[in-house]
């Protein structure tokens, strides 16, 4: 788990899942979950959004 401050959305907790591929040792890091810093849920545009971001800034 982490936390962001998502342009456009505000702070989001966000749940990521790696997956590791044995034959090539390769990794695949992708958005389990996220929502608001207050619980609330994110809705399609804003899950969007923040899956932009972390792309934008190498984490995902």
């Amino acid at each position: 788990m982490g936390s962001y401050d998502v342009p456009q959305v505000g702070p989001v907790i966000v749940s990521l899942e790696t997956y590791r591929f044995g034959l090539t040792n390769e990794s695949l890091t992708t958005l389990a979950s996220a929502r608001r810093a207050d619980g609330k849920a994110l809705d399609s545009v804003d899950h969007e959004r923040v899956a932009q971001y972390l792309q934008s800034i190498a984490v995902i």
